[in-house]
């Protein structure tokens, strides 16, 4: 099976496409042929798939596989993915992700899968996201908040993931938006000195904040790809066993 990182986030809104995609392009550059993934998608509408998660994916490396291989799951109810799937009637299978994961494996060097929320959503009455990690068998990125609020929330991801045993590369700090005054940036300085010394997994960033990444996604994310942080994030991944 071809290597690959499954990027998980601490909650929602925290920045896992863009990081997703960054580190997409950043493998890229280092010369592998890189697929992407993301199995389950809330909050899609079908008048505006080119604007989702999985499409975002999509063109950040110009992956020629069909939308709904990288995105077998698109729900339009922006909820979690168990009430998504009940309310359409639709059960989610890990199986069908895996077959679908291993289908797009086999075409890349690397798989860069994102998840949706964070790593204990449900996906169904007795599964969560930890269980699709574990069913494509990957290590994690987390991706968490640089500010007031980081801490606690990156450390409860951490736990959840090491009680199921999952490895974890690293935990990516990101900035959903900017510092803006003194005491923001002492919070900053703090949840990531906190966090380095705590937490007992590399710590990367803060991510500097993307201004743009809301009209113009591809190109905030080709800057991102390009920043000292996701650069040593991906020659990482690349270098790990």
């Amino acid at each position: 099976m071809n290597r690959g990182i499954f990027v998980t986030g601490t909650d929602t809104g925290v920045g896992k496409t863009v990081v997703s995609a960054a580190l997409s392009i950043a493998l890229t550059r280092l010369g592998f042929r890189v697929g992407v993934m993301k199995p389950i998608e809330t909050g899609t509408s079908p008048a505006c798939l080119s604007q989702s998660d999985a499409a975002r994916l999509r063109q950040a490396v110009g992956c020629q596989a069909p939308l709904n291989t990288i995105s077998p799951y698109q729900f339009s109810l922006p909820v979690a993915p168990i009430t998504a799937a009940k309310h359409t009637r639709r059960t989610i299978s890990l199986p069908l992700l895996h077959r679908r994961y291993r289908q797009l494996a086999q075409q890349h060097d690397w798989m860069v899968v994102e998840g949706v929320g964070g790593a204990l959503v449900p996906i169904s009455a007795n599964r969560d996201v930890t269980d699709v990690i574990l069913q494509f068998h990957l290590p994690a990125v987390i991706v968490g908040r640089s500010g007031l609020g980081g801490i606690n929330h990156a450390r409860l991801t951490i736990e959840a993931l090491h009680r199921r045993k999952i490895p974890i590369i690293a935990l990516v700090l990101n900035r959903p938006i900017p510092v803006r005054s003194s005491l923001e940036r002492t919070q900053e300085h703090s949840t990531v000195e906190v966090l380095r010394r705590l937490t007992g997994v590399p710590v990367l960033g803060p991510l500097p904040h993307q201004p743009t990444l809301a009209r113009d996604f591809q190109r905030a994310a080709t800057r991102l790809a390009h920043s000292p942080t996701m650069t040593h994030l991906a020659l990482m991944i690349a270098s790990d066993p």
